[in-house]
């Protein structure tokens, strides 16, 4: 809960210029200091994610993370998680934790944005013609700006990105 006692929904995605996250399964973009940024903000927290996400983790459930999977298969299981049949049920799954956090996919994030409170963006400099999975239109009247890095450059790919926190008005 923040100082209001309101729970904090919040959605975390690295983006392209053209709201591009994922490619065939895979992220759109591999930048070093994201996953780090990414780890820092979920250890601890419930994450909430679709199945194709999940499935998408190299190594399956995020360790020191309650690992919530949403999917329509009742008997849909894996190790280290739990399945909720639609993202209200996991919201519900984790009334009790100040900050969930939503991790994706696109349909998910979607979904999620009216109910979100904070969005934590890794926003790429860059295209991905490719992708196939997108991060919903952020009408950006309704958020401000509460933090916001320098641009940086990821040494391995070139790419160049910023880390910038939004808050719902």
């Amino acid at each position: 809960m923040n100082a209001d006692n309101r729970r904090i929904v919040s959605l975390i995605a690295a983006v392209g210029r053209h709201h591009e996250i994922g490619c065939r399964g895979d992220l759109a973009f591999h930048i070093r200091a994201d996953l780090r940024h990414f780890k820092e903000l979920t250890i601890g927290k419930p994450v909430v994610m679709g199945r194709r996400t999940f499935e998408s983790l190299p190594k399956g459930a995020l360790p020191h993370r309650r690992n919530i999977v949403i999917t329509t298969d009742p008997d849909y299981s894996a190790p280290g998680i739990e399945t909720a049949a639609s993202l209200e049920q996991a919201l519900a799954m984790t009334a009790d934790a100040p900050e969930t956090m939503i991790i994706g996919g696109g349909q998910v994030y979607s979904q999620a944005l009216p109910l979100a409170t904070v969005i934590y963006l890794t926003e790429v400099d860059a295209s991905l013609d490719e992708a196939d999975t997108f991060f919903p239109e952020i009408d950006r009247e309704q958020w401000t700006v509460i933090s916001q890095s320098d641009t940086l450059t990821d040494e391995a790919s070139g790419l160049s990105y910023r880390f910038v926190d939004l808050q719902r008005l």
